[in-house]
């Protein structure tokens, strides 16, 4: 599938899909490649575009789908709380409660925030704290990382 990806995009976008699904913000990403956070930000637009994302989360999950990074590499200059199990180890998914598995299994399905809400009937604020307890548990720094490890747990389909 990556071969599709390459007809796709540039080389350099797909170094940026590359660094995203690691789980980089737009600002590592810039230094990694030694660009401005501005022509990161065009990148990730024209990636968007191009492969049907309509934001970062998404377009980690497809790049991930599409074979573009191995579920457990760890970027080298990633924060060291980004979410990488250990294969072979318990996945933090118990600790998680139900309901908070069920707002990470639909943010990880590239759904917005109001979206989730209103597929699980709560108000977008309880989502935004169910969110909040789960990047704490699982050391996510944000929703990429969150829907990338939950991707890599499981709780995907």
């Amino acid at each position: 599938m990556e071969e599709v990806l390459a007809a796709k995009l540039t080389c350099r976008e797909l170094d940026v899909l590359r660094l995203l699904v690691r789980g980089l913000s737009n600002r590592l990403i810039a230094r990694r490649l030694d660009i401005s956070e501005k022509t990161v930000k065009n990148h990730l637009s024209s990636i968007y575009l191009k492969i049907g994302a309509t934001d970062r989360t998404q377009a980690a999950l497809y790049a991930r789908h599409a074979g573009l990074a191995d579920p457990g590499e760890a970027a080298p200059s990633a924060p060291a709380s980004a979410p990488v199990p250990v294969k072979g180890a318990a996945p933090a998914g118990p600790a998680l409660t139900a309901r908070e598995r069920g707002v990470l299994r639909l943010l990880a399905g590239g759904l917005s925030n109001r979206v989730i809400a209103r597929r699980l009937d709560i108000s977008e604020k309880t989502v935004k704290n169910h969110l909040s307890s789960v990047y704490l548990k699982i050391g996510a720094a944000h929703r990429t990382q969150a829907a990338l490890y939950a991707q890599y747990v499981g709780l995907t389909s």
